[in-house]
């Protein structure tokens, strides 16, 4: 058998076709393979390129009598080749797959380099997927059990006052693995008598790989799109897409392309770009791409290595109010109103029951369905919002209610609302409309009785018309115009136009001036024009000149510096010309415990009055007390690092705490459901102190905090000196161990090794070095009290060899 790179000089080179239907190929050299067998199979071992891409591995082809052309699976898998439907199988009985099979396939064997060309389709590869598909992530552990006391107090004095006034406002936080209780509560002094209100107490468990939450207690309904929330005391379960900060609810623009070389994929957002990944050779489907509200387009550029591009456009329109398809949004409720927040303490006598359940049911529409029951009322509705293409949203919503009337008998009423609105290249526009029947009976009404039914009636909407114009006029200049008005079914009216403009100048500075006229039986109007200047390090300055229908004018003159993240001192003051206050001044300090304020003003007159404040939080966890500044409903951590004192503990590279003489920090200001970065630094660390990893995350519950446990542990270290009896240091790289089982270590230059890992007591060392020297050695280790480790030697290696 001739080899296949092996021809005769007297005869010519010549072009062998050597397949045929969907592909076609050539070879060159009259000894175009090894013969097989009988079936006239020929053989060779190549080099494989797919599109000018070389392959790694080594392929054995086939071509037999009938023009087939056979590459193995391996190489078809390392091209990421879609495989044909039909398999086959080589001469030495591995499996294979036939180029033939696959369409507007071409290739070339040369026998002389004994490599093979093969060019192929971008259908032909297997497809990618690219971009987030939304999975969850691992939910984080729960919280250790712990105490939380959020406070909020003020006491006030005004002049000729015979005794001051104040306040606070408390919430009491218990947590642990099995969620959270929250009570809270209002004192207030008004220089005479106290008066204490409750204004909520729930218990609350999150589900995160569900973004669902059950809460039981004082908590607020869902309002779905036609109904409105309620406050009341009972048990809700339903969704919490906060769960999980940066999930995208709306649906989101899928994008497909190919490529027939490895590419990188670009995609424009209205000409910024959101999105960059490199893709290999076949068709793609880029989905989930990050789009921003309104109508935009999106541009897909495919760049492959050969600098050629490709450019795919779509237009799209995206609405906050949308769902992605299969998402679903849903809250269940049942329990008992609550009447006079904060006033008073009182519930319905009769339960309530409502279901909300919102559904993606295509890119293009979401549903929405709400039902409410009680025993004197019934209601029910549905909710539709929907893309008008690429322009606009559009919303329409039904309800119906039935409530029992004084007297007897039952009053049926009916509600409709209407929306459409369009956002593009920084302009939109808004119209809303709503129109009520007298009967329709919103939700959270007062009970009709026969005392007052004309009185609820006639307070109920009859019809309310928005209509909204604004978004960027030309450069810097913004404006926009509005239109609302509102009637109930006792006549009452009101109709009024808001004009605006906004422009910026001089760098930073902002000017705003605005207009509002009342166009029913009131007739007022309102103008104000405002100008706000930034003026460096925190500190900004403002001016406002306002004037109304009755000819009065007020001016007012503000400057102000915000107090820093950390701790750090912030003021404010104030001079107008309002009858109330003609001048004001205050100052907020914020320390590691807490924030504190104090505010002065006077009044026409000469009259005075002062204000004391101060917030914050404190608590209990791990056996960790702490006062802070005010947790509220974020989270907080409490650091763990071996028992070591004064290391510095970082969050966002900053460092926000050190440790206690226990070896333990309180890290507030946590972002809830947010992967927190904890850390330490090793150089801070004292250098009797090993870390094994000096960066933790944390994602902690809302109104709740986290143990964060660093692995920190003190060694005794020495640094010793080696020497031979010649007085020679013992040579680098030798190798010394702690006995009986410790680790080993090198020696570097002049016979120095730096041992950790030493016991409390006398240590034993093996020293070997060259194969037959070495020695054992006994070590006495000085215990150090500042960190710093021993230094011992030089030694003589002299003990007999080991």
């Amino acid at each position: 058998m001739e080899p296949a790179n092996q021809q005769s000089p007297s005869v010519r080179p010549r072009r062998v076709a050597l397949s045929s239907g969907n592909g076609s190929g050539s070879g060159s050299g009259s000894g175009s393979g090894r013969k097989n067998g009988s079936d006239n199979v020929k053989v060779w071992f190549v080099d494989v390129s797919v599109n000018g891409q070389r392959l790694k591995t080594l392929a054995r082809v086939e071509r037999h009598s009938d023009g087939t052309f056979l590459l193995p699976t391996t190489t078809w898998a390392e091209a990421r080749l879609a495989p044909p439907q039909k398999s086959r199988v080589l001469g030495d009985g591995s499996p294979a797959f036939a180029l033939n099979d696959v369409t507007r396939a071409n290739w070339n064997l040369n026998a002389k380099t004994q490599s093979l060309e093969i060019n192929v389709p971008a259908k032909a590869f297997v497809p990618s997927t690219l971009g987030d598909r939304g999975m969850l992530a691992e939910p984080p552990p729960r919280p250790p059990p712990g105490i939380l006391l959020n406070y909020d107090a003020a006491v006030s004095q005004v002049q000729n006052a015979a005794q001051p006034t104040g306040g606070v406002a408390l919430e009491a936080v218990l947590f642990n693995g099995f969620g959270s209780f929250v009570t809270s509560g209002l004192v207030r002094y008004d220089g005479h008598a106290n008066e204490a209100y409750r204004l909520d107490s729930f218990w609350r468990y999150d589900f995160p790989h569900r973004m669902a939450a059950v809460v039981v207690g004082d908590t607020v309904g869902a309002s779905g799109g036609w109904s409105r929330p309620a406050r009341y005391a009972g048990v809700r379960f339903g969704r919490d897409f906060s769960m999980r900060p940066g999930f995208v609810t709306a649906p989101q623009l899928s994008l497909a392309g190919e490529a027939t070389l490895p590419s990188t994929v670009d995609v424009l957002v209205d000409n910024a770009r959101r999105y960059s990944q490199p893709v290999q050779p076949g068709p793609f489907d880029l989905t989930n791409v990050p789009m921003t509200s309104g109508a935009g387009e999106v541009n897909l550029v495919v760049r492959d290595l050969l600098g050629r591009e490709t450019v795919v456009t779509q237009s799209y329109y995206q609405s906050p109010r949308l769902l992605a398809p299969g998402l679903s949004d849903y809250s269940f409720e049942a329990g008992w109103l609550r009447r006079g927040y904060g006033v008073s303490d009182s519930y319905d006598k009769d339960p309530f029951g409502a279901i909300t359940w919102r559904q993606g049911l295509n890119p293009n529409l979401t549903g929405e369905v709400r039902l409410e029951l009680q025993p004197d009322r019934q209601a029910t509705g549905i909710d539709l919002n929907g893309l008008l293409g690429h322009w606009a949203a559009a919303r329409l919503a039904v309800a119906t209610s039935s409530q029992k009337i004084p007297g007897g008998g039952t009053e049926t009423g009916q509600m409709m609302q209407f929306g459409l609105e369009r956002s593009a290249a920084g302009k939109g526009i808004s119209l809303q409309y709503e129109r009520a029947s007298r009967d329709f009976s919103p939700f959270g009404e007062a009970l009709l009785t026969s005392a007052h039914t004309a009185d609820v009636l006639g307070q109920r909407p009859r019809e309310t018309l928005f209509l909204g114009v604004g978004g960027t006029l030309q450069g810097k200049l913004s404006g926009g115009l509005n239109y609302v008005q509102r009637l109930r079914w006792s006549g009452e009216t009101v109709e009024a136009v808001g004009a605006s403009l906004s422009w910026s100048a001089w760098q930073r500075a902002r000017f705003h001036l605005s207009l509002n006229k009342r166009l029913d039986n009131d007739r007022e109007w309102r103008a104000a024009f405002s100008v706000h200047i930034p003026l460096g390090n925190g500190v900004s300055s403002s001016a406002r000149v306002e004037r109304n229908s009755e000819g009065t004018t007020t001016s007012t003159v503000t400057a102000q510096r915000n107090p820093p993240a950390g701790p750090g001192l912030g003021w404010n003051i104030e001079a107008s010309q309002h009858d109330s206050s003609q001048a004001r001044a205050g100052l907020q300090y914020n320390t590691s415990n807490a924030e504190l304020s104090a505010d002065a003003s006077t009044r026409r007159g000469g009259d005075w009055a002062l204000r004391l404040g101060g917030r914050g939080s404190v608590g209990w966890l791990a056996g960790v007390p702490f006062a802070s500044r005010p947790v509220g409903q974020g989270s907080f951590a409490v650091v763990e690092v071996g028992g070591v004192p004064g290391v510095p503990v970082k969050r966002s590279n900053q460092v926000v705490a050190y440790t206690n003489a226990d070896g333990k920090a309180f890290i507030p200001r946590l972002v809830p459901w947010l992967n927190n970065q904890i850390e330490i630094d090793p150089i801070d660390l004292p250098l009797n102190v090993e870390v094994h990893e000096t960066t933790k995350p944390v994602t902690p519950y809302p109104r709740s905090g986290a143990l964060v446990k660093f692995d920190l542990r003190r060694t005794r270290q020495a640094l010793l000196t080696l020497v031979q009896p010649d007085g020679e240091a013992v040579p680098a790289g030798a190798r010394v161990r702690l006995l009986p089982d410790g680790p080993e270590f090198l020696t570097g230059r002049r016979g120095k090794v730096w041992l950790t890992d030493l016991s409390s007591a006398r240590q034993q060392i093996q020293v070997r070095w060259n194969g037959s020297h070495g020695c054992l050695l006994i070590l006495d280790v000085p215990e150090s009290k500042d960190g710093s480790p021993g230094l011992l030697g030089p030694l003589t290696c002299t003990s007999p060899k080991p």
